[in-house]
């Protein structure tokens, strides 16, 4: 294993271990590992189709939609016909989703916070850059792949 690759699973799974323990959104709780999976997709993706996600993720279309129908459920996502072809459905997280995400923003600016403390300027606004690039970067490599 890289050693990029070690930091950025350690960091993922760090991140996820604290958003479970403490995520405060009954909703989320209700989810398991792959509506998880769902939900990050159809938010990362912004507006995709159900078939993008099941692509996406390496499952079945009728798997797919029995997901998608729980986070419907729960109203973390939503479902808009597309404008021209009136077959294809695109999804796209709701507010209530947002709100979850912001739920947790009192850990994200003690987080900041104490960065700033013990690590440079400088070095904290190379990390962010570097941050910035890194998710460009994969968000690039998950359009290719699409493809």
């Amino acid at each position: 294993m890289s050693t990029l690759q070690k930091m950025t699973t350690n960091l993922c799974q760090v991140l996820r271990l604290h958003e479970y323990r403490n995520s405060g959104t009954p909703e989320l709780e209700k989810l398991g590992a792959i509506d998880i999976y769902y939900l990050e997709a159809i938010y990362q993706l912004k507006d995709p189709t159900i078939g993008t996600i099941s692509k996406l993720l390496g499952q079945s279309t009728p798997n797919t939609n029995y997901h998608i129908k729980k986070l419907l459920s729960l109203g973390l996502i939503k479902k808009r016909l597309d404008d021209e072809d009136h077959r294809v459905t695109h999804l796209s997280v709701t507010e209530k989703y947002h709100a979850a995400l912001e739920s947790n923003s009192e850990f994200w600016a003690n987080l900041q916070g104490r960065l700033e403390e013990t690590v440079s300027a400088r070095d904290l606004a190379v990390f962010q850059r570097i941050m910035r690039q890194l998710v460009e970067v994969l968000e690039e490599e998950t359009m290719l792949n699409e493809l």
